[in-house]
Order: structure tokens, then C-alpha cells, then sequence
């Protein structure tokens, strides 16, 4: 299994953005800090995409008081299984997928009862995971089941959600790669946990080869499965999502996150302003290459 180091990506050679550069070349230029509300504002983002026609998860409850704290538990009744997200959160910070149990709750931490629910959506609503540590709104959103067809990118035993992350500048997809999650990540699909990305084929939707902890790699770490040859299922309807997003939300270069539902299909997640470069790592290129 090929495992290569982040500093074998020469930029000389290979293209890579660097922080400076991203936030010099492209957030300054193509984000006016006015609109950065626009997606840092989950609820908001949703709305405005939801208006402009573009799939978003269903959100069962919003909770910015006491008395919306109080009913949480009557609005996801009917579900086996609920996310918990803040509006203003970061890096997948205080997100928290609920499942329902025979005695009580459970999520990638343990189990859970209605108490520890309650106090996790009070510390989202006291700005413990907020952008600026001011107080923040609490969402409780319905839980994406992988497609099919990405459950196989996913090892035994792991039940979190694939996301595929798409950069674009204006209506042109400029990269890809798929967020798998893994037993060492709980089930969360972020890279900085020990989740897994792959890069994608924007041509075709397959999967290439991908990293792990800032290495390229070739297999799965935890099954030893090949990553590459995988189409992702309807790839051509996530571009033209994507496509749209940047008027939507009036920002010129931005990281949008897909998940496919088995239900549903491709639906936005989430929309980033200041998108990450370990994309550059899965796909064993620099931005810079794509961005000419």
C-alpha cells in the first residue's frame, strides 16, 4: 500500500495551495466578508438553498431557548435516529449523531440518555462550538443513509455517512474527493479524526487513490480494499448542484459538501467559505493546476 508523506507533494512540482495563497488569491478576492453569513449560517445557507431548489436534509427542530429545549424530545419522536448540529459550529465541532436504543441513546461516544442530550444541545446554544464563542441556535436535523453504492467505500461495523466535498470557483468544479469515515473516527467522516479521503474523477465519478492522516494511500486502512474504480452514483447531478451553489450563496470560491441519501439522493450538507486543501492530497494534486 503506497504511503507517501504530505512534504513528498512538492509545490514545485505538483502546484499545491498553500493557506496564504487560498486566502490571498482566491477567499479575498472572490468572498466578500458580507456574504460569509450566507453559509456560516447553517439554517440560513439551508434556506437559501432549500428556496433556490437545490436538496437539503430536513431539519425536524430549531432550539434558541428554554422552551424549545424542553420539547427536542417530541419532534423527533417518530425517528430511530436524529443529528444534532450548531448553526455556527466549525470543523464538525459539536455535531452528534443520536440513535435511539432499547435504553436510551447511543452515539459514536457511548451511550447517551435524554439528560446528556439536553446538555449538549445547552453547551451548542452557549456557543461552545460556535465560530466566536458567542451563543449560538441548535438544529436537530434527519440522518442521511449512505447510498448503496458508497456504503462499499465504508468498512464493517462503521455506520457514519459518506460526504463528497466539491471546490468550485463560480460555476466551474475545479476538485473532488469522498470523506469516508472509519472505526478510528467514530464514524465521522472528517480527515483530521482518521477518517479517509479519496480523491474523484471529475470526469467520470470514479474513485482514485486517496490519504489517511496526510499520506497517500491506495487501500483502505482498516479493510485493505482497493480505493480506486468505485463510480459514485448520480456524479453528474452533484456538478450541476454544485454549479449553482456559488450565485445561491453570492461567493465566488467555496468547498460544498454532499451526501447521498438511499432515498433521497445527492443533497448539500454544508457550504464552506474557506474550504480546506487536504482535497489537494487526495487527488495527488495542487489546486493550482486546476485554478489556472
Amino acid at each position: 500500500m503506497a504511503n507517501a508523506g504530505l512534504f513528498s507533494l512538492l509545490p514545485s512540482r505538483r502546484g499545491l495551495l498553500g493557506i496564504n495563497g487560498r486566502n490571498l488569491e482566491y477567499i479575498y478576492p472572490y468572498n466578500a466578508r458580507r456574504f460569509f453569513p450566507n453559509v456560516d449560517d447553517k439554517l440560513r445557507c439551508k434556506q437559501l438553498l432549500s428556496e433556490a431548489g437545490i436538496p437539503v436534509p430536513k431539519t425536524y427542530q430549531v432550539i434558541d431557548g428554554p422552551r424549545q429545549l424542553k420539547d427536542w424530545p417530541r419532534y423527533v419522536a417518530q425517528v430511530e435516529s436524529f443529528v444534532i448540529k450548531p448553526n455556527r459550529g466549525y470543523g464538525g465541532n459539536g455535531i452528534q449523531l443520536v440513535r435511539k436504543t432499547g435504553a436510551g441513546f447511543s452515539s459514536g461516544d457511548g451511550l447517551l440518555d435524554a439528560d446528556d442530550i439536553t446538555f449538549h444541545i445547552m453547551q451548542i446554544c452557549s456557543g461552545a462550538f460556535s465560530h466566536d464563542n458567542f451563543a449560538d441556535i441548535a438544529f436537530l436535523e434527519e440522518t442521511i443513509i449512505n447510498h448503496p453504492d458508497l456504503s462499499e467505500l465504508v468498512g464493517p461495523g462503521v455506520s457514519g455517512v459518506v460526504d463528497v466535498r466539491l471546490i468550485l470557483r463560480g460555476e466551474e468544479p475545479v476538485m473532488a474527493m469522498a470523506r469516508v469515515p472509519t472505526r478510528a473516527s467514530k464514524g465521522r467522516a472528517n480527515l483530521h479524526q482518521g477518517g479517509i479521503g479519496i480523491g474523484i474523477d471529475l470526469e467520470t465519478g470514479s474513485t482514485m487513490n486517496g490519504c489517511h492522516h496526510n499520506g497517500v494511500i491506495s487501500e483502505h486502512p482498516e479493510t485493505g480494499r482497493v480505493l480506486a474504480g468505485q463510480i459514485l452514483p448520480g456524479f453528474t447531478q452533484l456538478l450541476e448542484y454544485g454549479s449553482a451553489v456559488c450565485e445561491i450563496v453570492k461567493l465566488g470560491y467555496i468547498g460544498v459538501d454532499f451526501v447521498c441519501d438511499e432515498r433521497s439522493g445527492w443533497q448539500v450538507l454544508e457550504v464552506n467559505a474557506r474550504p480546506g486543501l487536504n482535497i489537494q492530497i487526495a487527488n495527488q494534486m495542487g489546486l493550482r493546476k486546476r485554478l489556472v
